[in-house]
């Protein structure tokens, strides 16, 4: 016994596959785009919850995310900005000893906890850099304290790091790695 059979519908068939696999594909690629987009929001909300009485607006408007289709792939960023990344990378990536004058109790200082023309004042003389013990000091020549001389010192140098308040790389790739866990396909983490 012979049978002879056409199939048909082939074409149909592979139409329907790529239409549903386009469709899937963009599906996958929506959906880590909205999660590493939360994971940008949460990362930038506890940065401002990690530093001591919350951040400037110029810190809690730090972290930067965008992405990119091409194709059949996709590419998302978290980021520092630039500018904040300069002024922030000690206290999110890598502390290195302080190079600036820390002030002190004494010192009046700006709304945004730095000494008032300071460069002007030790031009001017207002204030005198006095080394003693391997510390600089500034000392303020205004003000005349004469038992105690304590009130005189605005500011200290001395080699001091700042602590890591908030590990960017580690959060964010703890961040990462959750997402990708619930998903399947290949993906590629990169740092810095």
């Amino acid at each position: 016994m012979k049978i002879n059979a056409k199939i048909t519908g082939l074409s149909s068939a592979k139409g329907y596959l790529n239409q549903q696999g386009k469709l899937y594909g963009n599906q996958f690629q929506d959906e880590l785009i909205k999660r590493t987009r939360q994971l940008a929001k949460e990362m930038q909300a506890d940065l401002n919850d990690s530093i001591d009485k919350g951040g400037v607006a110029f810190t809690k408007n730090a972290v930067l995310y965008f992405y990119n289709k091409s194709g059949t792939s996709v590419s998302c960023t978290i980021m520092i900005k630039d500018i904040q990344a300069g002024y922030l990378y000690d206290v999110i990536v890598h502390p290195d000893p302080l190079k600036k004058f820390v002030p002190t109790s004494a010192a009046r200082l700006t709304k945004q906890g730095n000494i008032p023309q300071l460069k002007s004042n030790i031009e001017k003389g207002k204030y005198r850099v006095v080394v003693e013990n391997g510390k600089k000091y500034l000392i303020d020549t205004t003000k005349k304290d004469t038992k105690t001389k304590t009130k005189r010192v605005i500011g200290v140098r001395e080699t001091k790091k700042r602590k890591l308040i908030y590990d960017f790389y580690e959060e964010a790739e703890k961040g990462v790695t959750t997402i990708v866990s619930g998903m399947k396909g290949h993906f590629k983490l990169k740092k810095g």
